[in-house]
């Protein structure tokens, strides 16, 4: 069968280059943010042998049968190593084994307890420069014939009546990113500028920060934001947004004086996401890899706006730190055994609020959570298949096998998804809220996490529930 997507890592290299140094990974060839060379380190088969010295390791993005894998360099075998050339004159790199390329090695901090925290903070001002930023106002702007949308603080209210309508965005994303896919296709453009019509300017977007805060958190900000708001509020929450929209909705919405509310949650993991499961940490990293190069390809979304990209290079340092041939989030010691990667999970606040684990605490609560407003839920799902396509990183996500050490993972995903979230736990509300109306992409190869809102249908949909003609 013919591929329709064949892998070409060049372009995910290059963005790895250019935006890796700002958030300290580094090419292992580079001189270190310590003011230690590589020149000036002892070396021992072309790696970093002392990191107690340089506060760094050496870990390489390497390529198999078409998919990416990010491995300890210390972890690839280097007998019978072959050397060559990337292209453009790039230093000479390892192929470690047959059938394995060497994109990229880089360097990256390994991170003490204490700076974890700072880390977090710092990487989510990476993935989202104005994730603090709140609410705000969108706007259309028009130049040269084309279209787009910009999200500003000027004209925002302190209360709101009437008709509005708030956009919340996912995981590692921001609402730039949001708006830019509106931006993206006509159907979009003219839903937008329809919707700014609709509500009278009253179109508003929430920033906020997907790690180092839990959706609890960010929902109370949301909260506080437009306490004292009466009329009708409709939401559109994509992905990790929807866990926030339902924990403002159900918990606290207190502050909102009656008012009555459509939320449509699209890809939303309602009852968490297996991606981030504590038994999922292993692969986690070469998922958003993989699923970065995909979008980046197949949509044309550069790494500035490709949330998945950005990610998988953000969070690269918080897995450097490997104890008993496993990979974890530092800074637990002994990661490998499962109480200490639940640990792992949970020290990442973004994470372990929508971790799809039976004992989730935090979205029990959410489930047995009774709402204060009138609120009718919507929903848009999809499960991704494509294998149909020939693309390789589908047995990454169904059969992850950690090829370095010759084991078999579980299964990122147990059944249907749409590469970042579990179809089924799209729709879940628990016992005292229902979903209105779904609608469902089914099973195909055209509609995945990052491309919802890129779909006539999805526009479609949007429109008929919240009623924008």
């Amino acid at each position: 069968m013919a591929t329709l997507y064949s892998p070409d890592f060049n372009k995910f290299v290059d963005e790895l280059s250019e935006y890796g140094p700002k958030i300290d990974v580094l090419d292992s060839a580079e001189p270190r943010s310590m003011g230690v060379k590589v020149s000036d380190v002892r070396r021992r088969r072309g790696r970093i042998s002392d990191e107690m010295e340089t506060g760094f390791r050496d870990v390489s993005l390497v390529e198999r049968d078409g998919v990416l894998l990010w491995l300890l360099s210390s972890d690839l075998s280097l007998e019978g190593t072959q050397r060559r050339y990337r292209r453009r004159g790039r230093r000479a790199l390892r192929r470690a084994e047959p059938g394995t390329r060497v994109l990229k090695e880089v360097s990256v901090p390994i991170l003490e307890a204490n700076e974890y925290v700072a880390a977090l903070i710092r990487s989510d001002n990476y993935l989202n420069p104005e994730c603090s930023f709140g609410l705000r106002v969108v706007r259309k702007i028009e130049r040269n014939g084309d279209i787009a949308f910009e999200a500003t603080k000027e004209g925002l209210k302190e209360q709101y009546g009437g008709k509005t309508l708030v956009i919340v965005h996912g995981t590692f994303s921001s609402s730039k990113n949001s708006l830019g896919e509106y931006a993206a296709t006509a159907h979009g453009q003219k839903f937008l500028s329809d919707a700014l019509k609709a509500y009278r300017g009253q179109v508003l977007v929430f920033d906020h920060p997907t790690l180092s805060v839990s959706p609890f958190l960010n929902a109370l900000d949301l909260a506080r934001s437009l306490q004292g708001s009466t009329g009708s509020i409709d939401v559109i929450a994509h992905s990790r947004g929807g866990v926030l929209v339902r924990w403002w909705l159900e918990v606290l919405s207190d502050g909102l004086s009656g008012a009555k509310v459509r939320a449509i949650l699209v890809g939303s993991p309602l009852k968490g996401t297996s991606l981030a499961a504590p038994n999922r940490v292993q692969p986690f990293l070469n998922v958003l890899s993989n699923i970065g190069s995909f979008v980046t390809k197949t949509l044309g979304v550069a790494a500035a706006a490709n949330p998945f990209s950005l990610a998988s290079f953000a969070l690269l340092r918080f897995i450097v730190r490997r104890e008993k041939n496993n990979w974890g989030f530092p800074p637990i010691d002994g990661i490998g055994k499962r109480p200490g990667v639940d640990a792992a999970v949970a020290v990442i606040p973004g994470l372990q609020g929508q971790s799809a684990v039976q004992n989730n605490q935090e979205l029990e609560r959410l489930w047995t959570g009774r709402t204060a407003v009138n609120v009718t839920y919507f929903a848009i799902t999809a499960n991704f298949e494509p294998e149909r396509m020939g693309w390789k990183l589908w047995k990454v996500i169904t059969e992850f096998g950690i090829r370095a050490t010759d084991t078999v993972a579980d299964k990122v995903f147990p059944s249907e998804n749409d590469l970042v979230v579990d179809t089924a736990h799209m729709t879940y509300l628990g016992e005292n809220a229902k979903i209105e109306k779904v609608y469902s992409f089914g099973s195909q190869s055209e509609v995945h996490h990052c491309s919802y809102f890129r779909h006539p249908a999805t526009i479609d949909f949007l429109r008929q529930s919240l009623g924008v003609s």
